[in-house]
């Protein structure tokens, strides 16, 4: 399950700086979002089994109503906690790693700064159609040729 930024008037760019300083913010926002992605499986799990049992007995409607209900809770909170993200001005990319990329530019291109869920800080980047298997260390000529936080209208 992937995400897509929002119609935007503006596209945030971050700095190396302005993005690590970000991820006060967004590590929590991200914690939330692998918990309820790991709830909603499970939600999902259950309604799978339940509605296969449903067949043998109407038992298990009201049940199944319910978990029904639970999870669109759980969706509407992961819509909200990717909108806060998008609303910093980055990315959410993946369930299955919080991967979270901060567009920014380097050398005359822009590219995406890379954050994975549990690295302490932001120590990657990567070429925007490159993804997270084409990440790169940050290194001094990364350093000495990107800039970023502007704001560009889109």
């Amino acid at each position: 399950m992937q995400s897509s930024l929002p119609t935007m008037s503006t596209q945030k760019f971050f700095s190396l700086e302005r993005a690590k300083n970000s991820l006060i913010l967004v590590r929590p926002i991200v914690r939330d979002l692998l918990d309820r992605h790991k709830e909603l499986v499970i939600l999902q799990n259950d309604i799978t089994r339940m509605e296969g049992k449903a067949e043998e007995s109407e038992s298990f409607d009201n049940v199944i109503d319910a978990n029904y209900e639970a999870m669109n809770m759980v969706l509407d909170r992961i819509a909200h906690n990717i909108e806060e993200l998008h609303t910093i001005g980055c990315i959410f990319k993946d369930f299955q790693g919080g991967i979270v990329d901060f567009p920014t530019h380097f050398e005359t291109r822009d590219v995406y700064l890379c954050w994975q869920f549990g690295e302490p800080t932001i120590g990657h980047w990567h070429e925007m159609e490159g993804g997270y298997k084409g990440r790169n260390l940050i290194n001094e000529s990364f350093l000495m040729n990107s800039t970023g936080a502007e704001t560009i209208l889109v």
